[in-house]
């Protein structure tokens, strides 16, 4: 069983994510920003982060940023979920290990494969 942080400004969309997760054995807690996501990382240690990259107070870039500067965060599996192309000095941070990235509308075979590749991984 691992733990998930799912982050998310639309509480459909975490609400969706959370069930879909859950229902495939996985303990899930929610953010509803990304300076929520940050700090629930922090006290959580989540095996896995699953966040939008659209957010308020910090998006997901800059809160991934964050974690791969600290030593205790560098290596965790981070999953972004977008509905745009990121900028060229954004995709660099996708070249990190352990980060990778979900187009938006998303299936949900494609989530739960990537939840699935990042916690072989870990």
């Amino acid at each position: 069983m691992s733990k998930i942080l799912v982050a998310d400004d639309e509480p459909d969309m975490r609400s969706l994510l959370s069930d879909l997760l859950e229902e495939a054995g996985h303990v899930v807690t929610e953010a509803e920003n990304g300076q929520m996501a940050y700090h629930q990382i922090q006290r959580e240690a989540p095996d896995v982060v699953l966040m939008d990259v659209l957010m308020p107070m910090m998006n997901g870039i800059q809160v991934l940023q964050r974690l791969r500067n600290e030593p205790g965060t560098l290596n965790l599996p981070v999953i972004l979920l977008t509905a745009f192309s990121l900028a060229d000095e954004e995709s660099e941070i996708l070249e990190s290990p352990n980060t990778y990235h979900v187009t938006k509308p998303w299936r949900r075979g494609v989530v739960e494969s990537a939840v699935n590749t990042a916690l072989a991984r870990d």
